[in-house]
């Protein structure tokens, strides 16, 4: 299972594999020169200090200094070229995970928390650069440093290697041990942190609701309890970590004893050297640091391989919208047309039931109907953001299934009640990134609509910057912005749902006529709060529990004295 993660992301580490293999080149002449540097210090002090030989005691400095010198500069190119392999390859995973992220059918997004979607780009991404970063690298390193280390021991006295390295399989078995029960809660203590981001994102979304409903104490309390397991789990793996460390050190401090002890009798009988000993602590140290480290080398790793199922599943999942291949007969005409249509979100509740819609170009047509009756389902399957269960979904003669998404997308648009406004300039919110829409295009279409002399009055115009979900003006100001985001991308279909809802009748009396304007010459379809905005429309359907309980115009439904009648005249009563 694990090869097939590591498999899976192979391709973007050979991207950059020059420079990842120029990192390791230079991996392996900072660890030797690392490990050469004791042994030159004992031949100092054997050959040259002992001997009392200045000349060649400074000669031997320099050329320390030197070997000092280019182990600092190798270090250095290795940290940056492994550094820019890890941020490059990161930009590369980042991007195809946001563009997988895109392609998700709607439904995703309304089953999955958002906090855990954006803790799989952010969060399990990071953890892939400390893999790669520090975790393999460091690894490598360190197995470089013990094995050298090693080599040195045996070659300079292989008599006091055996002795001092007496405890080193007692420390390898124990970092082994403690280092696989430290990879079980640390995954534990990564998932208890995604409920938490989880917890901490709804939150934040929900806290005008929690704080209207006074349920702070209770959402408090939730949080608490996730912060409380955080704490006891985190709290068991710092136990194992610091156990580890304290068991290496002790066997580190045993493996000194032996080289004070051994080393200092060799060198009274003449076998060994002071030179030796000194070595010798230095390449022990050099040894049994990295075991003291393999716990966080563990926990690296351990973080990344979670992470890499993690992005796995989310780069090969089955919730990617199946993108269709045909596309329109030009020029697109608009003309929808649903068959037959039943859709259910669980398979358990029927939402929509032989659903038949026939609408022409540029017709306007309105959708009416008590809340839940499944009138922005429709507009829904229209868009293709949903199939349907049974019958078929037809833009322009062709089954949306087959239809290619983008193409229909492309050409249609839809206003929400609830629109999201997202932070940048105004002029961003109308053209939403596309650097082909001039500036004449952008204010002619606010003209249109008749939200250019609010814009203007903006402290800066068009460039004002406008907050998260657009909190900075007032509702519908928002809803002005996203009319003019409708208009400036010309589309033949234009979904209205619930568009003039939260618009105040002074607003709404501005926007009337750039309404018009925007249904003109487009088939339209209108989700209507208001009745009052629909009189004038094509054709009516009147929805109730998932079914076309009657159509027509307004005057035949009026005189029909049906539900479209009852729930008119009950919202004039209230006005």
């Amino acid at each position: 299972m694990k090869n097939r993660y590591i498999k899976r992301f192979l391709p973007y580490i050979f991207k950059y594999k020059s420079a990842i293999i120029f990192a390791l080149v230079f991996l392996v002449v900072a660890s030797l020169l690392s490990s050469l540097i004791p042994f030159i210090v004992k031949n100092a002090i054997d050959n040259y200090i002992s001997a009392k030989n200045l000349q060649g005691l400074i000669k031997l400095s320099i050329f320390l200094l030197l070997m000092i010198g280019v182990q600092f500069i190798s270090k250095l190119i290795q940290i940056y070229l492994t550094n820019l392999s890890g941020q490059k390859i990161m930009k590369d995973l980042r991007h195809d995970l946001f563009q997988t992220m895109e392609s998700f059918e709607i439904d995703v997004f309304t089953k999955e928390p958002s906090g855990k979607i954006i803790t799989r780009i952010t969060n399990d991404v990071e953890n892939m650069n400390e893999l790669l970063t520090s975790g393999i690298v460091s690894l490598l390193g360190d197995m470089l440093m013990v094995v050298f280390s090693i080599i040195f021991l045996f070659y300079i006295n292989l008599k006091l290697s055996l002795i001092s390295l007496i405890p080193l399989p007692v420390a390898i078995i124990a970092a082994l041990f403690l280092g696989n029960r430290m990879e079980k809660i640390y995954e534990k203590v990564r998932d208890i942190l995604t409920r938490m981001n989880i917890h901490m994102q709804e939150s934040l979304t929900g806290l005008p609701i929690i704080q209207t409903f006074g349920v702070e104490k209770t959402n408090l309390s939730k949080f608490s309890n996730i912060t409380k397991d955080f704490r006891f789990t985190f709290h068991k793996a710092q136990m194992l970590n610091i156990m580890l460390r304290q068991s290496i050190n002790a066997l580190s401090y045993t493996s000194i004893v032996f080289v004070i002890v051994f080393g200092g009798l060799f060198a009274l009988k003449g076998t060994s050297t002071v030179g030796t000993i000194v070595a010798f602590l230095v390449y022990l140290n050099q040894l049994y640091g990295p075991l003291g480290d393999l716990s966080d080398r563990f926990s690296i790793l351990q973080n990344a391989i979670s992470s890499m199922a993690k992005l796995d599943d989310f780069l090969t999942s089955n919730n990617v919208e199946k993108e269709g291949n045909k596309g329109f007969k030009k020029p697109v005409r608009g003309e929808i047309e649903l068959e037959n249509v039943s859709f259910s979100y669980d398979k358990d509740s029927i939402i929509l039931e032989n659903i038949n819609m026939k609408i022409k170009n540029g017709e306007k047509v309105a959708i009416v109907g008590f809340t839940g009756a499944g009138k922005s389902t429709i507009a829904n399957l229209i868009l293709s953001f949903y199939e349907p269960d049974s019958g078929a979904v037809k833009i322009d003669g062709i089954d949306t299934k087959i239809l290619n998404k983008k193409e229909l997308r492309k050409n249609s648009a839809i206003v929400l009640q609830n629109i999201f406004i997202f932070k940048g300039s105004v002029r961003d919110n109308i053209a939403l990134g596309r650097e082909d829409f001039t500036e004449e295009k952008i204010i002619n279409a606010a003209k249109e609509i008749g939200v250019h002399d609010f814009i203007m009055k903006l402290p800066n115009g068009y460039d004002t910057e406008l907050s998260t979900e657009g909190k900075n003006i007032s509702v519908g100001e928002r809803q002005l912005v996203s009319f003019a985001r409708a208009l400036v991308y010309n589309p033949k279909i234009l979904i209205l749902d619930e568009a003039t809802a939260s618009i105040d009748t002074n607003t709404e009396e501005i926007i009337e006529n750039g309404i018009k304007k925007l249904m003109k010459d487009r088939t339209s379809i209108v989700i209507a709060h208001r009745l009052s905005t629909i009189r004038n429309a094509d054709m009516i359907y009147v929805i109730n529990k998932g079914k076309i309980v009657e159509s027509g115009t307004h005057r035949q439904l009026m005189l029909g004295k049906g539900l479209y009648y009852e729930l008119y005249t009950t919202q004039f009563k209230k006005v």
